[in-house]
Protein backbone atom coordinates (compact mmCIF):
# COMPACT_ATOMS: atom_id res chain seq x y z
CA UNK A 1 0.00 0.00 0.00
CA UNK A 2 0.85 3.44 -0.88
CA UNK A 3 -0.32 5.06 2.23
CA UNK A 4 -0.73 4.65 5.81
CA UNK A 5 -3.69 3.19 7.21
CA UNK A 6 -5.71 2.45 10.36
CA UNK A 7 -7.29 -0.79 11.28
CA UNK A 8 -10.55 -0.38 12.78
CA UNK A 9 -11.03 -3.69 14.01
CA UNK A 10 -12.35 -4.18 17.59
CA UNK A 11 -10.03 -6.09 20.10
CA UNK A 12 -10.67 -9.79 20.19
CA UNK A 13 -12.47 -11.10 23.32
CA UNK A 14 -9.63 -11.24 25.88
CA UNK A 15 -11.67 -13.91 28.08
CA UNK A 16 -11.71 -16.66 24.80
CA UNK A 17 -8.45 -18.41 22.67
CA UNK A 18 -9.37 -18.08 18.93
CA UNK A 19 -10.53 -21.46 18.68
CA UNK A 20 -12.65 -21.27 21.38
CA UNK A 21 -14.20 -17.61 20.01
CA UNK A 22 -14.94 -19.68 17.15
CA UNK A 23 -16.71 -22.58 18.80
CA UNK A 24 -19.13 -19.96 20.19
CA UNK A 25 -19.24 -18.02 16.79
CA UNK A 26 -20.81 -21.49 15.66
CA UNK A 27 -22.94 -22.35 18.08
CA UNK A 28 -26.53 -22.26 18.92
CA UNK A 29 -26.96 -20.42 21.80
CA UNK A 30 -30.82 -20.19 23.48
CA UNK A 31 -31.33 -16.05 23.97
CA UNK A 32 -28.23 -14.98 21.78
CA UNK A 33 -29.53 -12.79 19.01
CA UNK A 34 -27.61 -12.91 15.52
CA UNK A 35 -26.01 -9.24 16.33
CA UNK A 36 -24.32 -10.45 18.52
CA UNK A 37 -22.97 -13.74 16.93
CA UNK A 38 -22.14 -11.15 14.64
CA UNK A 39 -19.96 -8.88 17.13
CA UNK A 40 -18.60 -12.85 18.02
CA UNK A 41 -17.63 -13.31 14.55
CA UNK A 42 -16.03 -9.97 13.75
CA UNK A 43 -14.12 -10.26 16.97
CA UNK A 44 -13.15 -13.41 15.67
CA UNK A 45 -12.35 -12.06 12.41
CA UNK A 46 -10.45 -8.94 13.68
CA UNK A 47 -8.17 -11.13 15.80
CA UNK A 48 -7.39 -13.52 12.69
CA UNK A 49 -6.53 -10.47 10.14
CA UNK A 50 -3.82 -9.38 12.81
CA UNK A 51 -2.30 -12.78 13.04
CA UNK A 52 -1.69 -12.86 9.49
CA UNK A 53 -5.19 -15.78 8.79
CA UNK A 54 -6.72 -12.98 5.76
CA UNK A 55 -8.90 -16.09 4.33
CA UNK A 56 -9.88 -17.00 7.68
CA UNK A 57 -10.89 -13.33 8.34
CA UNK A 58 -12.52 -12.80 5.13
CA UNK A 59 -14.74 -16.03 5.91
CA UNK A 60 -15.83 -14.54 9.34
CA UNK A 61 -16.26 -11.12 8.88
CA UNK A 62 -18.68 -12.45 6.05
CA UNK A 63 -20.50 -14.76 8.31
CA UNK A 64 -20.57 -11.73 10.68
CA UNK A 65 -22.47 -9.68 7.51
CA UNK A 66 -25.05 -12.61 6.89
CA UNK A 67 -25.59 -12.45 10.64
CA UNK A 68 -26.25 -8.73 10.52
CA UNK A 69 -26.41 -7.06 7.26
CA UNK A 70 -26.70 -3.65 8.62
CA UNK A 71 -23.87 -4.02 10.52
CA UNK A 72 -21.47 -0.77 9.67
CA UNK A 73 -18.30 -2.25 11.04
CA UNK A 74 -17.82 -5.67 9.36
CA UNK A 75 -18.54 -3.60 6.10
CA UNK A 76 -15.62 -1.56 7.07
CA UNK A 77 -13.32 -4.17 7.89
CA UNK A 78 -14.44 -6.46 5.17
CA UNK A 79 -13.81 -2.99 3.03
CA UNK A 80 -10.16 -2.47 4.86
CA UNK A 81 -8.83 -6.20 4.04
CA UNK A 82 -10.48 -5.62 0.80
CA UNK A 83 -8.09 -2.46 0.50
CA UNK A 84 -4.86 -3.96 2.01
CA UNK A 85 -5.28 -6.55 -0.73
CA UNK A 86 -5.26 -4.01 -3.47
CA UNK A 87 -8.92 -5.19 -4.56
CA UNK A 88 -10.13 -1.52 -4.70
CA UNK A 89 -13.71 -1.70 -6.61
CA UNK A 90 -14.94 -4.33 -3.74
CA UNK A 91 -13.16 -2.08 -1.14
CA UNK A 92 -15.35 0.81 -2.54
CA UNK A 93 -18.06 -1.36 -2.49
CA UNK A 94 -17.97 -2.22 0.89
CA UNK A 95 -16.35 0.97 2.94
CA UNK A 96 -19.55 2.69 0.91
CA UNK A 97 -22.16 0.47 2.59
CA UNK A 98 -19.74 0.89 5.94
CA UNK A 99 -20.25 4.98 5.40
CA UNK A 100 -23.89 4.86 4.53
CA UNK A 101 -25.63 2.42 7.36
CA UNK A 102 -23.13 4.79 10.13
CA UNK A 103 -25.16 7.93 8.42
CA UNK A 104 -28.01 6.47 8.52
CA UNK A 105 -28.31 5.01 12.33
CA UNK A 106 -26.42 8.33 13.24
CA UNK A 107 -23.21 7.38 14.89
CA UNK A 108 -21.33 9.08 17.03
CA UNK A 109 -17.90 8.87 17.72
CA UNK A 110 -14.86 9.05 15.22
CA UNK A 111 -15.44 5.86 13.19
CA UNK A 112 -17.31 7.55 10.59
CA UNK A 113 -14.81 9.84 10.12
CA UNK A 114 -12.09 6.80 10.25
CA UNK A 115 -14.33 5.16 7.65
CA UNK A 116 -14.40 7.97 5.44
CA UNK A 117 -10.95 8.31 5.34
CA UNK A 118 -10.50 4.17 4.22
CA UNK A 119 -13.22 5.07 1.77
CA UNK A 120 -11.63 8.42 0.24
CA UNK A 121 -8.05 6.07 -0.30
CA UNK A 122 -10.45 3.32 -2.05
CA UNK A 123 -11.37 6.41 -4.54
CA UNK A 124 -8.12 7.48 -5.07
CA UNK A 125 -7.02 4.06 -6.09
CA UNK A 126 -9.91 4.11 -8.41
CA UNK A 127 -9.42 7.20 -9.92
CA UNK A 128 -11.98 8.90 -8.40
CA UNK A 129 -10.17 12.21 -7.64
CA UNK A 130 -12.85 14.80 -7.04
CA UNK A 131 -15.19 12.60 -5.13
CA UNK A 132 -12.56 10.87 -3.12
CA UNK A 133 -11.40 14.84 -2.46
CA UNK A 134 -15.12 15.53 -1.19
CA UNK A 135 -15.11 12.35 1.31
CA UNK A 136 -11.50 12.99 2.53
CA UNK A 137 -12.48 16.67 3.20
CA UNK A 138 -15.87 15.31 5.52
CA UNK A 139 -13.23 13.04 7.44
CA UNK A 140 -10.51 16.21 7.74
CA UNK A 141 -12.99 18.26 9.06
CA UNK A 142 -15.28 16.12 11.32
CA UNK A 143 -14.75 17.26 14.65
CA UNK A 144 -14.77 14.21 16.32
CA UNK A 145 -11.65 12.68 13.65
CA UNK A 146 -9.01 11.88 16.16
CA UNK A 147 -6.44 12.16 13.14
CA UNK A 148 -7.06 14.39 10.95
CA UNK A 149 -3.70 14.73 9.34
CA UNK A 150 -3.92 11.84 7.92
CA UNK A 151 -7.49 12.74 5.61
CA UNK A 152 -5.96 16.37 5.08
CA UNK A 153 -2.92 14.29 3.59
CA UNK A 154 -5.16 11.80 1.60
CA UNK A 155 -6.60 15.30 0.23
CA UNK A 156 -3.41 16.02 -0.99
CA UNK A 157 -2.58 12.64 -2.34
CA UNK A 158 -5.72 12.97 -4.39
CA UNK A 159 -4.74 16.03 -5.90
CA UNK A 160 -0.99 15.09 -6.56
CA UNK A 161 -2.61 11.55 -8.37
CA UNK A 162 -5.09 14.05 -10.83
CA UNK A 163 -2.13 16.22 -11.69
CA UNK A 164 -3.38 19.25 -9.84
CA UNK A 165 -0.10 19.62 -7.66
CA UNK A 166 -0.96 23.48 -6.48
CA UNK A 167 -4.70 22.24 -5.36
CA UNK A 168 -2.55 19.66 -3.12
CA UNK A 169 -0.46 22.76 -0.91
CA UNK A 170 -3.10 23.82 1.25
CA UNK A 171 -4.19 20.43 2.29
CA UNK A 172 -0.51 19.22 2.70
CA UNK A 173 0.36 22.45 4.40
CA UNK A 174 -2.78 21.87 6.51
CA UNK A 175 -1.57 18.08 7.65
CA UNK A 176 1.63 19.26 9.03
CA UNK A 177 0.23 22.17 11.31
CA UNK A 178 -1.76 19.73 12.70
CA UNK A 179 0.73 17.10 12.88
CA UNK A 180 4.27 18.51 12.91
CA UNK A 181 5.72 14.84 13.34
CA UNK A 182 4.05 13.53 9.78
CA UNK A 183 6.71 12.23 7.70
CA UNK A 184 4.25 11.65 5.26
CA UNK A 185 2.82 14.95 5.17
CA UNK A 186 6.00 16.69 4.51
CA UNK A 187 7.23 14.15 1.89
CA UNK A 188 3.74 14.85 -0.42
CA UNK A 189 4.29 18.57 0.41
CA UNK A 190 7.70 18.46 -1.22
CA UNK A 191 6.62 16.49 -4.29
CA UNK A 192 3.78 19.12 -5.07
CA UNK A 193 6.52 21.93 -4.40
CA UNK A 194 8.88 19.99 -7.04
CA UNK A 195 6.30 19.69 -9.54
CA UNK A 196 5.48 23.17 -9.26
CA UNK A 197 9.10 24.07 -9.73
CA UNK A 198 9.98 25.82 -6.32
CA UNK A 199 12.60 24.05 -5.33
CA UNK A 200 13.78 26.03 -2.20
CA UNK A 201 10.29 25.06 -0.51
CA UNK A 202 10.32 21.38 -2.01
CA UNK A 203 14.23 21.07 -0.28
CA UNK A 204 12.70 22.55 3.03
CA UNK A 205 9.58 20.16 3.21
CA UNK A 206 11.79 17.26 1.94
CA UNK A 207 13.93 18.14 4.96
CA UNK A 208 11.16 17.60 7.34
CA UNK A 209 9.90 14.32 5.57
CA UNK A 210 13.24 12.59 7.31
CA UNK A 211 14.07 14.75 10.15
CA UNK A 212 10.46 15.91 11.86
CA UNK A 213 10.19 12.43 14.26
CA UNK A 214 12.42 10.26 14.83
CA UNK A 215 10.08 7.06 12.96
CA UNK A 216 11.08 9.43 10.03
CA UNK A 217 14.39 8.77 10.01
CA UNK A 218 16.25 5.13 8.24
CA UNK A 219 12.18 4.39 6.90
CA UNK A 220 12.58 2.67 3.63
CA UNK A 221 9.03 3.66 3.74
CA UNK A 222 10.23 7.42 2.82
CA UNK A 223 13.40 6.38 0.64
CA UNK A 224 11.43 8.31 -2.09
CA UNK A 225 11.80 11.27 -0.06
CA UNK A 226 15.64 10.72 0.26
CA UNK A 227 15.77 10.40 -3.81
CA UNK A 228 13.18 13.65 -4.39
CA UNK A 229 15.65 15.59 -2.09
CA UNK A 230 18.60 14.34 -3.95
CA UNK A 231 16.99 16.04 -7.58
CA UNK A 232 15.67 18.93 -5.21
CA UNK A 233 19.32 19.59 -4.65
CA UNK A 234 20.22 18.94 -7.91
CA UNK A 235 18.14 21.82 -9.42
CA UNK A 236 19.70 24.04 -6.73
CA UNK A 237 23.20 22.99 -7.30
CA UNK A 238 23.82 21.61 -4.18
CA UNK A 239 25.89 18.54 -5.13
CA UNK A 240 27.61 17.59 -2.13
CA UNK A 241 24.32 17.42 -0.20
CA UNK A 242 22.66 15.69 -3.69
CA UNK A 243 25.28 13.06 -3.52
CA UNK A 244 24.66 12.42 0.09
CA UNK A 245 20.51 11.89 -0.27
CA UNK A 246 21.23 9.82 -3.09
CA UNK A 247 23.41 7.82 -1.67
CA UNK A 248 21.38 7.17 1.73
CA UNK A 249 18.32 6.30 -0.63
CA UNK A 250 20.23 3.42 -2.06
CA UNK A 251 21.79 2.42 1.49
CA UNK A 252 17.86 1.73 3.25
CA UNK A 253 16.76 -0.22 0.32
CA UNK A 254 19.41 -1.07 -2.76
CA UNK A 255 17.06 -3.50 -4.93
CA UNK A 256 13.84 -1.23 -5.39
CA UNK A 257 12.42 1.57 -8.28
CA UNK A 258 13.65 3.64 -6.12
CA UNK A 259 16.93 2.84 -5.26
CA UNK A 260 17.93 2.02 -8.53
CA UNK A 261 16.93 5.60 -10.00
CA UNK A 262 18.76 7.35 -7.35
CA UNK A 263 21.83 5.05 -9.06
CA UNK A 264 20.95 6.49 -12.08
CA UNK A 265 21.13 10.25 -10.52
CA UNK A 266 24.29 9.41 -8.54
CA UNK A 267 26.09 8.16 -11.57
CA UNK A 268 25.03 11.60 -13.00
CA UNK A 269 26.49 13.89 -10.20
CA UNK A 270 29.53 11.98 -9.06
Amino acid sequence: MRHPLRALCCAALVAFGASNLAACAHAPERGVSNSERAQRELDLAASLRREGNVPSALMHTRQAIELDPDYPEAHLLLGFIQLEREDYPTAEDELRRGVDLLVAQKRQGSTLAEARNMLGLALIERKKYDEAVKVLQQSATDEMNTAPHLAWGNVGEAYLRAGNPQAAVAPLLESVRVQPRFCLGYYRLGQAYFRLGRYGLAEQALIRATDADKSCRDNPMLQGAWRLRGETRIHLGHRDDAIHDLTRCIELAPKTDDARACQVLLDKVS
